[in-house]
């Protein structure tokens, strides 16, 4: 396959916000470079033998982002290839720069419409339902999705590589434009 690197040595991390395309983008990459890949979300439901959504439920955020932040550094010493951080994975600057040094963190931009359709559509979302279990107004979540996105956007923000799925015509097209900026960096 010409657009395998076989010289990566590092790992490739994937964030953005929540509904943002990046989980997507990371699987196809791995496809494209084969490599090995993983999920954030998922490994956590794996270790922990539930769902986000049961976690936030029955143990709450604080204990889902410790346990984030845990097998995201156990991810670093112990996985190689391309992994998807959840929306919320980068929590403090130790993390991003620990992140940095161990590979390339690569951040997906979506436009702000299509994440609130995309967080509406899918029930897995904790932030979709208030604490009644009921699905928020619109209004209600767009005005919590954007301080989150504000809140998070200086970690994204450092990212050595930004795609803003917006600029692309296609899937393809994204994954193209992935890989050559990710040649650059190795």
């Amino acid at each position: 396959m010409s657009n395998r690197l076989n010289s990566i040595e590092r790992n490739i991390y994937v964030t953005g916000f929540m509904a943002s395309g990046k989980s997507t983008l990371a699987r196809s990459l791995a496809n494209e470079l084969d490599l090995p890949y993983k999920d954030l979300d998922k490994e956590i439901e794996m270790r922990e033998r539930q769902t986000i959504q049961k976690i936030f439920d029955h143990k709450g955020e604080a204990y889902f982002r410790n346990k984030e932040h845990s097998t995201l550094i156990d991810l670093t010493e112990t996985f190689k290839g391309i992994v998807s951080l959840g929306g919320g994975a980068l929590q403090d600057q130790h993390l991003v720069d620990l992140l940095k040094t161990k590979g390339i963190l690569i951040s997906v931009q979506a436009p702000f419409e299509k994440i609130v359709k995309r967080v509406q559509s899918s029930t897995e979302r904790p932030i979709l339902y208030d604490k009644e279990g009921k699905i928020k107004s619109e209004a209600t979540l767009k005005t919590e999705l954007k301080t989150l996105y504000s809140n998070r956007l200086r970690f994204y923000e450092q990212a050595q590589i930004t795609l803003d799925t917006s600029e692309f015509e296609s899937q393809q097209d994204l994954i193209k434009a992935a890989i050559d900026k990710i040649k650059r960096h190795v």
